[in-house]
């Protein structure tokens, strides 16, 4: 399920490099780096387990080819990535350690997360629990709730872009179309139409112009999939993005079978096509709760302490059994049996001389 953008990101051309890891050299360069397996896999680029080798320490590298992005014409806006993950500090959202770049690759340096996927344990798994869904739900609205007070909108939040660490706690990654906004902006005035199309907003696919809302219309979708396998909305044989679009915009949303009376409140609530009333994102009154608050108040979470969930003090549903950085279990064969990219590490010295 591919992401998209209807706006050109910017790619600086000089090759420069950044470092913060401890222990690193004063400049780092993919030769810094062992390379140990594809991890996964984007439109420019793959993503990396790799060691550094000053530390031994395994993080995760993401890889984007410039000449990809210039071909799809995508040259204004790909270090909006980097400077979004760079301000963000949050135990449920992926950590950016270093960038830098070459004259033609970028490059991002993040936590490693071994759980791999939740769209990986979702295939495993079918479906989830309530119990087990209230757990992951939970802690995404944390992360959601920290981006969004920060003016971020995440805008292609799917279970590909939910990672669980080694502990089986959530991390929300993959911010490259990821939007900072002016508080004037936060309910309603962003009009690019980006992201995933099963996850789209009915107020983005409009243009009526979207904000805060839109990332609580997807999480209710990943709410949905968990407890029934699919999304709520979905093309059928034959067809297109065309005709799922008019199933999001216009489509009646059917409860999965056997869910509960609070499960169903909490997606019809977040699946309100009228985005100042959708919960999570509609504004607070004198009477009533609105915003995180509400959303936090629902009865699907009645057993969650928020105070301990804050803290990842409230055990995952999971325990994922991971034996070391080195074990893959949890991801995808069909990256981990791609040849790596040697070119990564054999580029001519003049690309390593960090820019004047």
């Amino acid at each position: 399920r591919k992401s998209s953008l209807d706006e050109p990101p910017f790619v600086p051309s000089s090759p420069q490099r950044y470092a913060i890891l401890p222990g690193s050299p004063d400049f780092i360069t993919p030769r810094d780096f062992e390379l140990m397996s594809v991890i996964g896999m984007g439109s420019f680029g793959k993503v990396l387990q790799v060691r550094l080798k000053s530390t031994g320490k395994v993080y995760a590298m993401k890889v984007i080819s410039k000449r990809l992005l210039k071909k799809k014409n995508f040259v204004n806006d790909i270090k909006g990535e980097r400077d979004i993950m760079a301000k963000v500090n949050c135990p449920f959202v992926v950590r950016m350690h270093a960038s830098f770049q070459t004259r033609e690759k970028l490059f991002l340096i993040m936590d490693f997360l071994a759980g791999g996927e939740l769209f990986y344990h979702l295939g495993l798994q079918g479906l989830l629990l309530e119990s087990q869904c209230s757990f992951y739900v939970g802690e995404i609205i944390l992360a959601l709730s920290h981006l969004h007070d920060r003016r971020i909108l995440h805008r292609d939040l799917k279970p590909e872009n939910i990672l669980l660490g080694s502990d089986g706690h959530c991390c929300l990654t993959d911010f490259g179309l990821a939007k900072e906004f002016k508080e004037s902006q936060a309910d309603g005035s962003l009009r690019t139409i980006c992201g995933t199309n099963e996850y789209m907003a009915p107020e983005m696919l409009s243009r009526a112009g979207y904000g805060r809302p839109a990332d609580y219309w997807s999480l209710g979708c990943i709410v949905y999939e968990m407890l029934s396998g699919q999304p709520p909305f979905r093309a059928g044989r034959g067809e297109g993005a065309r005709e799922l679009n008019k199933k999001i915009l216009y489509s009646r949303v059917v409860m999965p079978d056997g869910a509960s009376k609070g499960a169903c409140r909490l997606m019809k609530g977040l699946l309100n096509r009228d985005a100042a009333k959708r919960l999570g994102g509609a504004k607070g009154t004198m009477f009533k709760v609105g915003g995180v608050a509400a959303l936090k108040e629902m009865e699907f979470f009645e057993d969650i302490d928020w105070g301990l969930m804050e803290k990842k003090m409230v055990p995952p549903p999971f325990d994922l059994s991971v034996e070391g950085d080195e074990d893959l279990r949890h991801f995808h064969e069909e990256f981990r049996t791609m040849a790596l990219p040697r070119s990564v590490t054999r580029m001519a010295d003049e690309d390593w001389k960090p820019k004047r």
